[in-house]
């Protein structure tokens, strides 16, 4: 029993800890990070509207992004102009990278930017999401904190941590179907 109680007390490092992960834990919660730590093989983020099959580690997605995904690939803030349904781009920015999803559903604009890292720390990050009318002086603001990459995009359009938007409204900024809407990073 006090071996038990002692192996319960230490604290272990996670399997990917070469690959960059330098969590520690105790023996029964190691399984439960092994399934959501972003230091393990991730799916790429393009497979929800592109249906990419790509599988790999963190330190490789950037360079996948950048020869598979180019158009949807920014090394810093960016305009997204596509009023399509669904829209990912990955940015690479503060030696990080993020994932932004941009997404049309029951009548509403939604969208969130991600850190490819745990929730902590993702909170050291801010989004700045600006809406401009083609006029150039109506303008829509939003500053939102970056969510961590285990968190769906379901839990976070409904948790309202997410840009979210009337289509009328965003309808009164289109023009011939694009958006100029910029994502900005900083951080906190």
């Amino acid at each position: 029993m006090w071996l038990w109680k002692t192996t319960r007390r230490v604290k272990y490092p996670c399997a990917n800890r070469q690959r960059g992960c330098h969590e520690l834990f105790s023996i029964e919660h190691i399984p439960e990070h092994h399934t959501v730590c972003v230091y393990g093989k991730l799916k790429c983020p393009f497979k929800l509207n592109k249906n990419c099959s790509w599988i790999g580690f963190k330190n490789d997605l950037k360079e996948h992004a950048n020869d598979t995904h180019k158009a949807n690939f920014h090394e810093s803030s960016f305009r997204s102009v596509s009023f399509v349904d669904k829209i990912i781009n990955i940015i690479s920015y503060f030696g990080e990278l993020f994932v932004q999803y941009k997404r049309i559903r029951d009548g509403r604009l939604y969208s969130a930017v991600q850190l490819i890292g745990t929730s902590g720390k993702a909170s050291k990050y801010k989004c700045q999401f600006t809406l401009r009318a083609a006029n150039g002086i109506e303008q829509i603001s939003k500053m939102l904190f970056v969510q961590g990459y285990s968190e769906d995009w379901e839990t976070i359009f409904n948790s309202g941590k997410c840009f979210c938007l009337d289509e009328a409204v965003v309808r009164h900024f289109l023009v011939q179907n694009n958006l100029d809407l910029t994502i900005t990073l900083y951080r906190v």
